[in-house]
């Protein structure tokens, strides 16, 4: 068999057998896109968790506040204070430290000492 002939057998033949050339057949296989497969459809969340708030009090030192998650029935949390030897009380996790500027710090409420 020529080489030439065996190019021509790889291509795609339609009804009518009409021969197509190298660059036609390269287009048509580049525009076909693939089958894509149905993914299920997942069902509807009953329960959707929002992610709890976080509140900031008032440390000792002007200007710093500590972020505090906001837990629903939660005893109180100690920590250590960063600033003085003295451990304070939130009520919740905390989760960590900022420092604001004169005017948000002010509006914060104070840890329970």
């Amino acid at each position: 068999m020529p080489p030439a002939r065996r190019v021509f057998e790889r291509m795609m033949m339609s009804a009518s057998r009409t021969k197509r050339s190298r660059a036609t057949s390269r287009r048509l296989a580049r525009n076909r896109k693939p089958a894509r497969a149905v993914k299920p459809a997942k069902p509807a969340a009953r329960f959707v968790a929002a992610a709890p708030v976080q509140v900031m009090y008032r440390l000792c030192k002007p200007g710093w506040a500590v972020t505090v998650e906001k837990v629903p029935n939660a005893q109180g949390t100690r920590f250590v204070c960063p600033f003085c030897p003295i451990s304070h009380r939130v009520p919740g996790p905390v989760r960590g430290f900022r420092k604001l500027r004169r005017a948000q710090w002010v509006k914060l409420r104070r840890v329970e000492e």
